[in-house]
């Protein structure tokens, strides 16, 4: 029998689909990416920047950030889960030991009937025998369940999927984290550099208001100009410490993504007072490469095969369960003849359990598994066609602001130089200290614009290498 059962087991089979991702249209390459772009490797691309304190907080990032060190407890515990549905493929043996001394009543009594021609008569007889009793046993139980119809098999599969989904969401995790950081750090330089340029504007400010003042005192202008010279230097003075108030939030919001606490964290960044770049330095792929590279694709790929294989799990319920049970032990009423071999027992034997009727809840089983399948494949083309739209977006953000810095850079320039014409003039009399201030303003303006144009391409650039799925490797799935 048992070799029968053996050859039945391998003759088992497996119900419901396979995994097979559906086809998505894609583009043979990007709309706005550029015919030389470079061939540049992913997975440490933040060292594109060339800047040592970027790398360092990468690094430590990578090793204290809490969502990320929570996303890696988040896989052990999936794997654990893996584990213990892929245990039912397997028998399942226990062992079991009993010790029981027991006293029985000495008053319990028996009714004995005897039928016989006569009437019946009931006599009551008192137990013999001992009052205490021994009872020891030792042996071994086990169960396996014979998966003739892939019920545990498809179980363990779809547990498999979701720990790969689990890996692939902590892969995304840390893509965004890197994005994160270098995000901030740039938002950081950011406003040190538009903090010195508003420092030095308040010094233009402060010059303009002491000559406007001497000029006053020399009976060539009027106090209006002193005036507007003052206000013009309280505005500049007052627009300062919302900078730096920015400036303090972000890099405490810096600090949390690196898992430390932000009151030692302001140090760090006082000489960091020019934005990074990395102009030039825009990466190529194929769209179809996204598939392998970004993770919440490949996670949203491993969850649809999750939900397909949960499929065979529900169709298997419709099918009888088989399982081959025994057990093999010692007992005896005397501890000392409990392990001689007469005091053994056993027992073998196959088992079925088979629900014939259960109201349609096998049937609505199977239709929910279909059903969660069906909103998996339409996630997984919804994630593709936002990745697609996050590189194009990012695509064409980059190289419109790359135009607009051009323009600023020239913009700059020339109320630079429009500004040293109009102080020239104004130190000889020919125009009043408003175009003056006018054109402080808008080269102040224009500058500011400048840094932040530069901060915008960084961003996008950063966002870019998110969007292609840099920052990891094979590696990091071990």
């Amino acid at each position: 029998m048992i070799r029968w059962l053996f050859l039945l087991f391998l003759a088992g089979c497996t119900l419901g689909p396979d995994h097979c991702p559906p086809e998505v249209c894609m583009p043979e390459r990007f709309k706005e990416e550029p015919e030389l772009a470079e061939k540049i490797d992913y997975t440490d691309w933040w060292k594109q920047f060339n800047d040592p304190l970027l790398d360092t907080l990468i690094d430590e990032a990578l090793c204290c950030n809490l969502d990320l060190r929570i996303a890696l407890r988040r896989i052990e515990e999936v794997r654990g889960l893996f584990r213990i549905d892929s245990s039912r493929l397997f028998p399942q043996i226990s062992g079991n030991m009993v010790a029981i001394r027991s006293r029985r009543s000495a008053n319990l009594t028996s009714d004995i009937i005897e039928s016989t021609g006569a009437p019946t008569e009931i006599f009551a007889t008192d137990f013999t025998g001992a009052l205490i009793d021994n009872f020891f046993q030792v042996g071994f139980d086990a169960i396996w369940e014979l998966d003739f119809f892939g019920r545990n098999r498809k179980r363990a599969e779809a547990a498999f999927h979701d720990f790969e989904a689990t890996q692939e969401e902590a892969l995304f995790i840390q893509v965004s984290l890197l994005s994160d950081v270098a995000r901030n750090y740039i938002e950081i330089c950011t406003l040190q550099r538009q903090i010195l340029i508003q420092k030095e504007q308040i010094v233009r400010s402060r010059e303009l208001l002491e000559l406007a003042e001497s000029r006053y005192a020399a009976g060539l202008t009027s106090y209006v100009d002193v005036q507007r010279a003052t206000a013009a230097l309280e505005t500049r003075t007052s627009e300062l410490p919302l900078l730096q108030e920015a400036r303090g939030q972000t890099i405490h919001a810096l600090a949390v993504l690196l898992g430390c606490p932000p009151e030692s964290f302001l140090k760090r960044f006082d000489t960091c007072n020019c934005v990074p770049i990395a102009m030039g330095r825009i990466p190529s792929g194929l769209p179809s490469e996204l598939l392998c590279r970004r993770p919440d694709i490949r996670r949203a790929d491993r969850e649809l095969a999750a939900a397909t294989a949960r499929i065979g799990e529900a169709k298997a319920d419709f099918f009888p369960q088989f399982s081959l049970t025994g057990s093999f032990g010692s007992q005896s009423n005397l501890l000392d003849k409990l392990f001689v071999w007469p005091s053994r027992f056993w027992s073998i034997g196959p088992s079925m359990v088979w629900e014939l009727f259960t109201g349609g809840r096998l049937v609505a089983q199977v239709k929910v598994a279909n059903e969660r399948q069906k909103q998996a494949i339409l996630n997984y083309e919804k994630v593709i066609y936002e990745a697609f739209q996050e590189v194009e977006d990012r695509l064409l953000g980059f190289f419109k602001e790359e135009e607009r810095l051009e323009s600023l850079e020239e913009k700059v320039a020339a109320n630079s130089e429009l500004r040293d014409l109009l102080m020239d003039q104004y130190c000889a009399g020919l125009i009043s200290l408003d175009d003056v201030l006018r054109a402080e303003n808008d080269l102040f303006l224009s500058q500011q614009e400048m840094v932040f144009s530069t901060r915008t391409l960084m961003v996008q650039l950063v966002g870019l290498y998110k969007a292609l799925g840099g920052g990891w490797d094979c590696c990091d799935l071990q």
